[in-house]
């Protein structure tokens, strides 16, 4: 016992040493040598500097838990966690709440994230599309972004996010109260409860559940995510509560199943609950009770789906390109699903490099040593479904955005897979802890099988990584993003005025420049941002479209144009001069 005891741990010291040592010399070198190999410069920026330190991070917190798990008492720890989810949840919410402010400085840091603020907004006022002057489009929306992550309609100013808008929905109610940034903190926070009940039905564990409920609130992917506006968050909700309510199915639960597999279609694009629904659908349509449960699945998804998905597409094809009149309308919708099934193609070596660094990604952006025991709870629980199941939804996710020919550009941790992430918890939880009865019996519980992993050292040195990933690791990510995000902020103008002006960004001298670029759907705000064509372009429309306001400052950044008569510490400006679109009634 002693003797398997030691391997335990020692296979998760020596195996996780080596390859995060590896990912450290990996990433080292990609800064020495500063070859992009065709990837994203945010991509790639994003891995060879800010995970370069997140991995020598890594290695410190084995090197601790080796001599702190010893005092630890790994079954007390995880015994509470198992019964106190609510409360931990509970925390959880005002803890990355805090964080979307003050690491975030609650600012959508890509156009993934502003696509989806702006939607809600529209949303929020009870609309489906915002509307600019048609005429100020290409200095308000960066051309590059038209069509691309927003649509635009240039003969009505019409805008609206080009995602499906499932993500906008969910933020809506948030964006209304004036908190958008909390919505993605309820719902991680709502993730580790769901989590927490797949693991009681798996294991019917609560010690199992701590761990699985513990594994997931430290990993520094749930914390980044789960602060930023991406929609990573929500679709791990839908698929994780998806995966629950299948997991012992009957008709009512399939039903719901459904109903919460089409919101989870919806998110932003179908992709992720495909992957990720995949295996579930197959191993329903399998069962002998299939006739029922694939009907009131189906009936779930059916309403939804059809609202979400075909009438955003409808809507986005026929209102905003061009208003196009009905005759036209059928080839515009052909020519868009063309134009959408066009992003699959076989992957070529940009792509592999690509997907290679997101697993290493998903390496480094969990708890040290998730990952191997995740591997090895799929392998020794193969023949049990729900463990089946989640690696095949894992597995599925992993290969399938290889025939996707892009990488994530901005993102924390590996988002591309974040929609099955839960798989690794719960497998983890399996390479400890014996699944339960399913059916009445354990199925193919594997005789004689090496009990790696399933004794009180390994169970103590987890333990220990997941109470230093959830301090020093946590910690030390929080500090590099807040870096990150206050340096992408610092390259807008350096003016100090709060009256009402025009910040007009030189994205020649920036990186990631155009993204600042965002503005209310009707230019409500205070500021309005655009994109520079030039000194004398902008002099020309500014002069055109705001003639009542001048120069008041200009860096490297660009810009900024207000009235003669406002004052630096104004808060207000005269309205009746200001340039801006009005929801209609």
């Amino acid at each position: 016992m002693i003797q398997g005891s030691l391997r335990g741990t020692h296979v998760l010291v020596l195996v996780g040493m080596t390859v995060t040592a590896a990912i450290l010399l990996w990433t080292h070198q990609m800064r020495l040598h500063g070859d992009i190999h065709g990837l994203a410069p945010s991509f790639f920026f994003l891995f060879a500097y800010s995970d370069y330190s997140g991995a020598a991070c890594a290695i410190l917190v084995m090197l601790g838990a080796i001599w702190v798990s010893p005092f630890i008492p790994a079954s007390s720890v995880l015994q509470w966690a198992g019964a106190h989810p609510v409360i931990i949840a509970a925390i959880s919410i005002l803890f990355l709440s805090a964080g979307t402010l003050v690491v975030y400085h609650d600012h959508p840091l890509s156009m993934d994230e502003y696509a989806a603020i702006f939607q809600s907004r529209i949303f929020a006022a009870g609309h489906l599309n915002g509307s600019f002057p048609p005429q100020l489009l290409d200095w308000l929306i960066p051309r590059g972004f038209q069509d691309y992550f927003l649509n635009v309609s240039r003969i009505t100013g019409s805008v609206a996010e080009t995602y499906w808008p499932g993500f906008a929905l969910l933020l809506a109610p948030f964006t209304w109260a004036g908190i958008p940034w909390a919505c993605n903190p309820v719902v991680s926070a709502l993730t580790l409860i769901v989590i927490h009940r797949l693991a009681l039905a798996v294991f019917d564990n609560r010690e199992a559940a701590g761990l699985a409920l513990m594994l997931t609130i430290a990993s520094p992917v749930i914390f980044a995510d789960g602060i930023s506006y991406y929609s990573m968050p929500a679709h791990l909700l839908a698929n994780s509560l998806y995966a629950l309510l299948l997991i012992q199915p009957t008709p009512r639960r399939a039903f719901a199943a459904g109903v919460v597999g089409a919101i989870a279609l919806s998110l932003h694009n179908p992709v992720p609950h495909v992957l990720f629904a995949a295996p579930w659908l197959i191993w329903i349509a399998a069962r002998g009770d299939r006739v029922r449960l694939l009907t009131a699945l189906w009936v779930g998804y059916l309403p939804l789906a059809v609202l979400l998905g075909v009438g955003w597409f409808e809507f986005s094809t026929h209102l905003l390109q061009e208003r196009l009149v009905n005759s036209t309308a059928p080839a515009a919708s052909l020519d868009r699903l063309r134009h959408m099934l066009a992003i699959f193609s076989l992957p070529n070596s940009t792509v592999l490099l690509a997907r290679l660094i997101g697993l290493a990604k998903l390496w480094i952006w969990a708890v040290p040593g998730l990952l191997i025991l995740a591997v090895a709870g799929a392998v020794r629980w193969r023949r049990n479904t729900a463990c089946r199941l989640l690696a095949a939804s894992a597995l599925l996710t992993l290969l399938g955005y290889f025939f996707v020919p892009v990488d994530q550009g901005h993102g924390w941790g590996y988002r591309y897979f974040h929609s099955a992430w839960m798989a690794l918890p719960l497998l983890a939880t399996a390479a400890m802890f014996h699944p339960a009865a399913m059916g009445g019996k354990l199925r193919n519980t594997p005789a004689g099988f090496p009990r790696v992993f399933q004794d009180s050292d390994t169970k103590s040195y987890i333990t220990t990584c997941i109470i230093l990933t959830l301090t020093l690791g946590i910690g030390w990510r929080a500090w590099k993003m807040q870096e990150f995000m206050a340096y992408d902020l610092n390259q807008l103008p350096h003016y100090t005025g709060t009256e009402h002006r025009v910040i007009i960004l030189d994205a020649a001298h920036s990186f990631y420049g155009a993204d600042l670029v965002q503005n209310d759907p009707w230019l409500r705000g205070a500021v309005i941002r655009m994109y520079s064509h030039g000194a004398l372009a902008d002099s020309k429309m500014m002069a055109d479209y705001y003639p009542q306001l001048h120069s008041v400052y200009a860096d490297r950044y660009g810009s900024v144009w207000s009235q003669l008569s406002a004052r630096p510490d104004s808060a207000t400006a005269d309205r009746g001069q200001w340039l801006h679109s009005v929801p209609p009634k």
